[in-house]
């Protein structure tokens, strides 16, 4: 319920901001940007990038969540095209699902830039800009062979195999790590991108394999979690490397208790995809190929203090 109530404030505010009269009145028009949940670092940063870089643009902003709901996701979809934004930046609830969603806006003259999660259409988004899941995975587990060695038992747990995003990571792991024939993978557990499912899926997985080098995660929530368990166990010589890049997870890599991480520049793709919609909102055309794919940065405890807020400083 809380949620809700969160999701109806937030509403209340931006759209007031977005009135006639209020002290933006004389900027580009709205724009809505619409992401998984707020209250996650990781889409939280997706929000505060696009939002930072639409204000400098001059637009008043519309921020909400749909839950990774797809019903959601349409209503807040119709809710703002009735507001008039003039344009969507999108972290989508189903890439299948939201085909649908992306091509009613677009009928309406509202373009929709997508940016995470892709759709398996072209020509429908303006853009479409996400993670090289496999690079940043491929990074991962060839720096996790480097440190645990090319003998041993290891585990991994998967982010959420109903992602597309995390299926590509999982891929992307084996691609590397299947090439060692004495590296044992002794269980494997979709941990549901969670701390707390990964936690208990380390547990369980401790008690049937005690001898593991590592664990290698499809993101970082998972990787934290297995973490708590190998901690609790007394097992401080467990390898554990995961892929996301958020503040906790930099925060133990400088511990040295996650070994590495890809940081996947969450902001740096929304501040992009305001560009892009600036861009065709003002020319009619961004300019730039649809499909665009962003490099994970490979974190370890000599660049971990370059990370805040899924964003890299040199």
């Amino acid at each position: 319920m809380w949620k809700k109530l969160a999701v109806a404030a937030a509403v209340a505010v931006s759209f007031a901001a977005a009135l006639p009269g209020s002290a933006n009145a004389a900027g580009k028009g709205t724009i809505a940007i619409l992401v998984n949940a707020l209250d996650n670092p990781y889409y939280a940063a997706e929000a505060k990038g696009a939002e930072s870089e639409a204000k400098k643009l001059g637009y008043d902003t519309i921020v909400l969540s749909h839950g990774e709901d797809v019903n959601k996701q349409n209503e807040l979809v119709n809710l703002v095209i009735g507001k008039g934004v003039k344009g969507i930046i999108l972290d989508n609830a189903d890439s299948n699902s939201s085909v649908a969603t992306v091509k009613a806006a677009v009928d309406k003259k509202v373009p929709v830039v997508l940016i995470n999660r892709e759709i398996p259409k072209d020509g429908i988004a303006i853009a479409q800009l996400s993670h090289n899941n496999l690079q940043a995975g491929t990074e991962i587990a060839q720096r996790f062979v480097e440190t645990i060695g090319e003998k041993g038992e290891y585990v991994e747990l998967t982010c959420n195999l109903a992602d597309k995003n995390c299926v590509t990571r999982s891929q992307a792991f084996h691609q590397v790590l299947d090439q060692y024939p004495d590296l044992k993978m002794v269980a494997r557990q979709d941990a549901k991108g969670a701390l707390l499912p990964g936690k208990q899926a380390m547990d369980s997985i401790l008690q049937e394999h005690p001898n593991i080098k590592g664990v290698i995660c499809g993101n970082g929530p998972v990787a934290l979690g297995a973490i708590a368990s190998l901690d609790s166990a007394g097992k401080k010589n467990v390898v554990v490397m995961g892929i996301d890049g958020s503040n906790d997870e930099r925060d133990s890599v400088l511990a040295g208790k996650l070994k590495a991480t890809a940081m996947l520049q969450a902001q740096g793709i929304a501040i992009h995809g305001v560009d892009l919609l600036n861009k065709y909102i003002t020319t009619g055309k961004t300019g730039e190929p649809e499909r665009q794919l962003t490099r994970g940065i490979l974190i370890t405890k000599d660049n971990a203090s370059h990370v805040k807020d899924f964003y890299y400083t040199k």
